[in-house]
C-alpha cells in the first residue's frame, strides 16, 4: 500500500510541495523511503494526489504531485463532537477514533465533573498533541480530511455558540433513576431525527458524567437525550459507540 503524507500546503496549481519536518522525518527515518518513491499526498481539507519524492535532503523533503486521487467521500452530516475532558491518553483515543469515524470538528469541554487539572487541559502542548493524533489517524484510515480541534471550551459556551440543526446529548443509564429528567425509554433506540440533519452537535460527558444542571441546560437548549444501552460505558468508548450508532442510522456517506 502506498504511504500517505499530510501536506496542508499542497495545491493543485503547484507541481511540488515541501513537507512539514515531522512528515519528512517519518518518510525518511521511519518508512525508509528514498527519492523517486511513490507516495499519496493529502491536504487535510479533502484533496489528495498521487506523487513521488522529488528531493530528500538535510534541508527538507519535497514531493512532486502527479494527479488527483478521489478520496473516500465525507459523511453527508457535518458532525461536531463536544466531549468532556478525559484523563491521560483517553482524549487521544477519542480523537483518533472520532477522526476515523468522520467527525468534522472536535471540541474538548470543561464540565462540572471534569477531573483533569486546568493547567493540563488548557495547555498548548495538549492541543498540539491532539492535532498530531488526528493527522496520524487520518493518514492511517485513508481519510483526506483532518478534523478541526478547538481549544477547550466551557459547556455553556458550546451549547450557546455552536450553530447546528440537531443536538444530541449522551446520557448514562443512571440518569433514568435520578428523577423524571431523562426517564427510561424516553429515547427510541433508532434516535430522534426523522431524517439526517446537515449539522449535528453531539455531546458526550467526562468520566464523572453530566451534572443534573448540565442536563437541564442541554434539554432546555433543545438537545435530544440519547441512551447507549443498559450498561455504563467507559468514557473514551461512549463517543465511538454513539457515533457508530448515528452513522448507521444516518448513512455513512
Amino acid at each position: 500500500m502506498i504511504p500517505r503524507v499530510y501536506a496542508p500546503d499542497a495545491r493543485a496549481d503547484r507541481p511540488t510541495v515541501d513537507l512539514l519536518p515531522d512528515e519528512a522525518h517519518h518518510l525518511e527515518h521511519v518508512l525508509r523511503l528514498r527519492t523517486g518513491d511513490a507516495v499519496a499526498v493529502f491536504d487535510g481539507a479533502g484533496r489528495e494526489w498521487s506523487g513521488r519524492i522529488a528531493v530528500m535532503a538535510r534541508s527538507g523533503v519535497s514531493v512532486e504531485l502527479d494527479h488527483p486521487i478521489d478520496p473516500v467521500r465525507e459523511p453527508a452530516v457535518h458532525v461536531i463532537l463536544a466531549v468532556g475532558m478525559l484523563k491521560g491518553d483517553q482524549m487521544d483515543t477519542v480523537i483518533r477514533d472520532a477522526t476515523m469515524l468522520g467527525v468534522a470538528r472536535i471540541v474538548p469541554m470543561r464540565t462540572d465533573h471534569v477531573v483533569v487539572p486546568g493547567r493540563l487541559r488548557e495547555a498548548d502542548k495538549a492541543l498540539s498533541r491532539w492535532r498530531r493524533v488526528a493527522v496520524a489517524s487520518a493518514k492511517q484510515c485513508r481519510r483526506a480530511v483532518v478534523p478541526e480541534i478547538t481549544p477547550v471550551s466551557a459547556f455553556a459556551d458550546v451549547l450557546g455558540e455552536i450553530k447546528r440543526d440537531l443536538a444530541i446529548i449522551a446520557t448514562e443509564p443512571a440518569a433514568a433513576s435520578d428523577g423524571p429528567l431523562v426517564p427510561h425509554g424516553h429515547v427510541p433506540a433508532t434516535g430522534s431525527a426523522p431524517k439526517p440533519p446537515k449539522t449535528a452537535l453531539v455531546l458526550v460527558g467526562p468520566e464523572g458524567g453530566w451534572s443534573r444542571s448540565e442536563l437541564e441546560v442541554a434539554l432546555k437548549a433543545g438537545a435530544a437525550p440519547r441512551q447507549l444501552g443498559p450498561r455504563t460505558l467507559r468514557a473514551e468508548s461512549a463517543p465511538i459507540v454513539l457515533l457508530s450508532a448515528l452513522w448507521t442510522e444516518w448513512g455513512w456517506s
